[in-house]
């Protein structure tokens, strides 16, 4: 009896499209109970104030970074992009890194190979784990801060910019409390998250 063979790229290449296909098959926010982000209740209407930190040392991924703020404040009337972390209900720091020097993390699990990935904390600092953590999910839900990394492997190309900002938005969108998302803005699920009229 004969056994198939898969050659070991394509095998990784299928095992990589499968969990994509997993990913973008449903959608799902991260659960909280009356407060989805530091101090802003569900449904009340205020604005979601968002303070973005780069810290990716003015690199090439700064550009992609505004662009992708400004792509997201332009979609919604509730989201703020504002300059002080200290009034905002969600900081998020976007670094970069490389997969050689990867970077060390409070309750997930490096995802080795991944173009870039966030992870989110709520007010105490407790991770809000989703995938790719196989750890449970132990915050309140109130998310505070997050964290956005960028992985410097990503390749050259006439669309690497684009692709930069497309990286970004669906970064964002786990940062603000999305699970499982579509690769771009996902405004209709933000608004189900926060309450948002639709």
């Amino acid at each position: 009896m004969s056994r198939l063979r898969v050659p070991r790229r394509r095998a990784s290449a299928l095992a990589l499209f499968a969990s994509l296909a997993l990913l973008a098959g449903g959608c799902g926010f991260i659960s909280f109970g009356t407060h989805p982000a530091s101090g802003y209740g569900y449904a009340t209407g205020q604005t979601l104030r968002i303070a973005v930190v780069d810290d990716t040392g003015g690199s090439e991924w700064s550009p992609a970074i505004q662009t992708a703020s400004a792509d997201y404040a332009a979609a919604t009337p509730y989201l703020d992009f504002i300059q002080d972390p200290a009034g905002a209900n969600i900081v998020i720091t976007v670094h970069r890194y490389s997969d050689s020097n990867p970077p060390q993390i409070r309750g997930y699990l490096f995802p080795f190979g991944a173009g870039g990935f966030t992870t989110v904390y709520d007010d105490a600092g407790a991770a809000c784990n989703f995938p790719p953590s196989t750890l449970p999910e132990n915050c309140d839900g109130q998310i505070a801060a997050a964290d956005i990394y960028l992985n410097d492997a990503i390749p050259d190309g006439w669309d690497l910019e684009a692709r930069r900002v497309r990286l970004l938005r669906h970064e964002m969108g786990h940062a603000f409390g999305l699970e499982r998302h579509s690769p771009d803005l996902d405004i209709g699920h933000l608004a189900e998250r926060y309450g948002w009229p639709q």
